[in-house]
């Protein structure tokens, strides 16, 4: 009984000795040794927020850079500098976590936006620094995204047969086609269509697997509503053996982006070629 209380005892003391060991990396310095600067301007707490501007989604990006600096007369010991948002993202000009007094680090943050609308993240990181045992910013930055197709009516047949297709390069005749209207919704929340130089790519699709080559109208082969919401074309159609086809349809702004895809379907009329 005596050996096992001298055991416990023994364990005890061992554990109150390692409680009072302190790491000096962990040791609290004097306060106000963080300085942090992006270009000259000092990013002064979590009140802080830089601005990024307006970006097209997926297109554009803008970088930051910025200046940790220990201002203090010890080593500043801090945690990896991160963000709380995908939009925004940090390089770290070099692999550490000590800084000697004086001695700077330089990390740059850049915002490329994934999505439409506002983005506001935060950037951070802790330190042993007891005026500031987690110094964060915030960041902030807009994306704005291309048109979107939401919806179409259904196609309508102007012309049915009576679209000469003429002929082929062996002077073939290929028939007749039937003429439909397509009228296709759309929503462009950033009013980024300019209708003199909005086109329209078509791709049809076949159902018996045919898939020939796109073809794109012009603005002055397409019609957009005063509000920008609706717009219209027509196509001509010949089915042959087929017994609908799919029209993709894909806005492209005069700058070359791009909407997304949408498909509309045509079943073939009774009596179309």
């Amino acid at each position: 009984m005596k050996i096992t209380r001298k055991i416990i005892y023994l364990l005890f003391c061992i554990s109150i000795f390692a409680s009072c060991i302190v790491q000096p990396e962990l040791e609290s310095i004097r306060p106000n040794a963080v300085q942090v600067k992006q270009g000259t301007t000092l990013v002064q707490d979590q009140s802080t927020q830089i601005e990024y501007g307006i970006l097209r989604v997926f297109k554009d990006s803008v970088t930051k850079n910025y200046t940790l600096t220990n201002v203090g007369e010890e080593v500043l010991y801090f945690s990896q500098i991160t963000s709380d948002s995908p939009d925004f993202f940090v390089e770290i000009e070099e692999d550490t976590v000590a800084l000697f007094p004086k001695q700077n680090l330089k990390f740059s943050v850049t915002f490329a936006p994934k999505l439409g609308g506002e983005t506001i993240g935060k950037i951070s990181f802790s330190t042993n620094d007891p005026a500031f045992p987690v110094f964060s910013f915030g960041v902030k930055g807009e994306g704005v995204a291309p048109p979107e197709i939401v919806g179409s009516s259904s196609p309508q047949f102007e012309e049915l047969n009576t679209v000469d297709l003429g002929t082929n390069d062996l002077g073939e005749d290929l028939g007749n086609a039937t003429r439909f209207t397509i009228e296709i919704n759309i929503e462009d929340p950033y009013d980024r269509i300019t209708p003199s130089g909005l086109s329209v790519k078509l791709t049809p699709i076949f159902s018996n697997g045919d898939r020939p080559a796109s073809i794109t109208r012009s603005p002055s082969e397409i019609t957009l509503s005063e509000d920008k919401k609706r717009l219209t074309y027509s196509i001509p159609v010949q089915f042959n053996s087929s017994t609908f086809i799919d029209i993709e349809t894909m806005l492209i702004l005069s700058n070359g982006d791009v909407s997304n895809v949408f498909t509309t379907r045509i079943e073939k009329p009774a009596d179309a070629e």
